[in-house]
């Protein structure tokens, strides 16, 4: 059976390795260690734990994070923003429905048809929340 043999200065705090091991001091006051190989592996074995236990809290603390910023969320109102048409009463009476194969440019070309369609198709993004469009989704035409 082969020992390995570790050198450790005076003031050196004991590692994992040094739990179970045999201490020496020489006569110039440095410390040595002889450690046997199977305790070099549950030393090892003991890290792995600690670093996986780590981890593991880590990920749970991020779940937690994530679960409470939701929470918190939806009991402020951080995220009450609609997308697409403004379909209270009070809003304006110009509504169209997207149908299959419409775009923004289309329906643009539809409404402007004295000039270049691209300002009006920055206008309905802007009142409709983007450019993003489904089928049957209500689009508002005008202020």
């Amino acid at each position: 059976m082969q020992n390995t043999l570790t050198f450790h200065p005076i003031l050196d705090l004991p590692t994992l390795e040094e739990e179970s091991t045999s201490v020496y001091v020489d006569g110039n006051n440095q410390m040595f260690t002889r450690a046997v190989p199977h305790e070099l592996v549950k030393a090892r074995e003991s890290r792995v734990e600690y670093r996986f236990r780590r981890v593991l809290v880590g990920v749970t603390l991020i779940i937690l994070g994530a679960f409470l910023w939701t929470v918190f969320a939806l009991v402020t109102g951080l995220n009450d923003q609609s997308v697409g048409a403004d379909l209270s009463p009070d809003a304006p009476r110009e509504i169209y429905t997207v149908q299959s194969g419409d775009t923004l440019w289309s329906i643009a070309m539809g409404i402007d048809t004295d000039g270049d369609p691209r300002d009006t198709v920055d206008r309905l993004a802007a009142l409709n929340g983007g450019s993003a469009l489904y089928i049957g989704q209500k689009l508002i035409l005008s202020n």
